[in-house]
């Protein structure tokens, strides 16, 4: 059992999950109880999840703009193009 002692001076086993050094923070630093704990280390697993999806779809509308852009741009080829065989046409 190696225990590794942080710079704030806890003591804590090097296979203790994150979680579980939470847990233990909330409950001998905060005097949280058991249940608050787990409540609050829930809630906090919520945003983690919410922000990786928030950033998801920030990547996914970022593709759907560039996606836009470039079809803009070649319409907008298409348009001056065809409004120039009209000119010549009509000359």
């Amino acid at each position: 059992m190696n225990k590794k002692n942080t710079a704030k001076g806890y003591w804590y086993e090097q296979d203790e999950g994150y979680e579980a050094r939470c847990q233990r923070r909330l409950l001998n630093d905060l005097g949280v109880n058991d249940a608050a704990a787990e409540t609050i280390l829930h809630l906090r697993s919520q945003v983690i999840e919410l922000q990786a999806q928030i950033y998801r779809l920030e990547a996914e509308l970022a593709a759907q703009e560039i996606g836009q852009q470039m079809r803009l741009a070649r319409y907008q080829e298409v348009y001056y193009e065809a409004a120039w065989i009209e000119l010549e046409i009509q000359e």
